[in-house]
């Protein structure tokens, strides 16, 4: 199965996983993703984002230190 089949699949099956947990009342698909998006992905992202944000700060305070006290 070539890499673009198996993509799609992977879509295809997300998309039956999101209305399976979802449950839409109007036994549509639309706006799915956005829900998904806004409701997981997007706070997981954010959180995500500003971890890296505090770790790349403490690591480039710890790197400062370290060269103050090379000198």
């Amino acid at each position: 199965m070539s890499s673009s089949v198996t993509r799609e699949q992977q879509k295809a099956d997300f998309m039956e996983h999101l209305f399976e947990v979802y449950k839409p009342s109007n036994n549509c698909y639309t706006s799915l993703w956005k829900r998904f998006c806004m409701s997981e992905a997007g706070p997981y992202c954010r959180d995500l984002y500003y971890e890296r944000l505090t770790a790349l700060k403490e690591y480039l305070a710890t790197q400062s230190s370290q060269e103050s006290n090379d000198n």
